[in-house]
């Protein structure tokens, strides 16, 4: 790297310097490290409930699609400063969806039903990541990382 180089990445860091949680994002992402799961990304998200309405009935639809696999959610923000996730699978299969947060925070883990419906209920905020279990040797599918 020349002094080019240093000179434009010290004004990158003035002007748009990374989140303070850059350095556990990665860790959280890269702890996994299971070289079977298949990537989902997001295909889409939408936001229902701002602006007049309470804070409360905020609701996001987020979509993440893979080879295998698509994964929709829908996270609703509970009046007690939790969310509700409401998932399904496409196909619909009766699967093990496991809900991973950053430590200490234990992972969360439901089966869908045969439609591939799932939820998790009193959810705190913060940094969250979908994994799918295959069966019959399926590829587990990982969605990214999400702020919930």
């Amino acid at each position: 790297m020349d002094p080019l180089d240093a000179e434009i990445l010290d004004r990158i860091a003035r002007f748009d310097p990374p989140p303070p949680d850059l350095d556990d994002r990665v860790l959280f992402a890269v702890e996994l490290g299971s070289p079977e799961a298949e990537v989902a990304h997001r295909a889409e998200e939408t936001l229902v409930g701002s602006g007049a309405r309470a804070a409360g009935e905020r609701t996001r639809t987020i979509t993440f699609d893979a080879d295998s696999r698509s994964v929709m959610i829908t996270v609703v923000d509970r009046p007690d400063n939790l969310v509700r996730i409401d998932g399904w699978l496409a196909p619909g299969a009766a699967l093990r969806v496991e809900l991973r947060r950053p430590e200490p925070a234990p992972a969360r883990t439901v089966t869908a039903d045969d439609t591939g419906r799932f939820v998790f209920d009193e959810v705190p905020h913060g940094l969250a990541q979908l994994l799918v279990h295959g069966d019959n040797g399926t590829a587990r599918v990982v969605t990214p990382s999400l702020l919930l």
